[in-house]
């Protein structure tokens, strides 16, 4: 049975979707909105491929979780939408997730804003909900300003936007953190996390001293959500269920392992096909082949998904987002 969650897809989403499409991708202000006080960690799968979307989303629907798919970088966005979108109508039709995309900002130059916020507007209009921009390239100074402009393209469509800081050591780190929020906010920008890159802690001290720092972080940003990036480990993932952090990606390691199954020399660029090299070389497998490769990535997203504690999740946001239909 379709949810009326649906009702909360942005326009950007609903116009690239096909009629009657029960693919549910929202934006990650409204999951975490509607998550409220249970305590969610929301997992974020880079998916270069459909068959990892595909794996991510069986594993979402067995576990009744919230996920997010991420695009790597390189995959072209309007082909990855719609085969993402019509695999989740097919195998989880009403379960919301959200579909991630990055913006690198290469620097304060005027051409190199300008394709910034081409890509911010390419990812927005072919139906991405999420935004991750990264600005670590641009001048200390000229960040915030640079950011608001780029960020326009998903906060003025009513997506999410997540602005990439560094984790850094100290107070400095974030009190450089939080003055580049409070010039976007006053900019009328404000985003909606702090998206962070860590390294894989290499064992439980080093984790628990990672998981201090993300706090820390979340302090001077004053309760801003923040989205960990990078290789995790078991451990980590546990201590991160009772930490700020709101949404963490696996790394990488779901796709890793599921593509591992493609032989290098399947993977041509011909240089004309709206699909990536990837892809191709992914629709060249058996179907023995191709089963496996997604069983290799719903095994790893179903494992992310229960270590932070996300099983049950798609339940209790429908339910909230339903709740507010009904109150207006």
């Amino acid at each position: 049975m379709l949810t009326r969650a649906l009702a909360f897809r942005p326009a950007t989403v609903v116009g690239r979707l096909p009629h009657r499409s029960g693919a549910c991708p929202l934006s990650l202000r409204e999951l975490l909105a509607a998550a409220g006080d249970a305590g969610l960690v929301l997992p974020l799968v880079r998916a270069p491929i459909a068959a990892v979307a595909r794996g991510a989303l069986v594993a979402a629907k067995e576990l009744n979780a919230v996920v997010g798919l991420a695009l790597p970088e390189g995959v072209p966005s309007r082909p990855w939408f719609d085969a993402v979108t019509c695999a989740a109508d097919e195998i989880a039709a009403g379960l919301p997730f959200f579909l991630a995309g990055d913006v690198v900002v290469e620097g304060e130059g005027g051409t190199q804003i300008e394709r910034a916020v081409a890509d911010a507007w390419r990812l927005v209009d072919d139906g991405l909900t999420h935004l991750a921009i990264d600005v670590g390239a641009v001048a200390a100074g000229e960040r915030g300003r640079v950011a608001g402009e780029v960020a326009r393209a998903g906060l003025d469509r009513g997506l999410s936007v997540e602005i990439v800081v560094p984790l850094g050591e100290g107070a400095q780190a974030g009190a450089r953190a939080a003055a580049l929020f409070e010039d976007m906010a006053r900019a009328g920008a404000a985003p909606d996390l702090a998206g962070v890159r860590c390294p894989a802690p290499a064992d439980e001290g080093e984790a628990r001293v990672q998981a201090a720092a993300l706090a820390r972080l979340s302090q001077a940003l004053e309760g801003v959500p923040l989205m960990r990036h990078g290789p995790v480990t078991p451990r980590l993932l546990e201590l991160l269920r009772a930490s700020p952090v709101k949404a963490c990606d696996d790394g990488g390691a779901a796709a890793a392992r599921a593509v591992g199954l493609i032989p290098v020399e399947l993977v041509e660029d011909d240089g004309a096909s709206r699909a990536s090299p990837l892809e191709r070389a992914a629709a060249e497998l058996s179907a023995d082949a191709s089963d496996r490769l997604e069983a290799r990535a719903y095994v790893d997203v179903l494992d992310l998904v229960e270590r932070l504690g996300g099983r049950g999740g798609a339940a209790e946001v429908v339910r909230a987002l339903e709740r507010r239909l009904v109150d207006g």
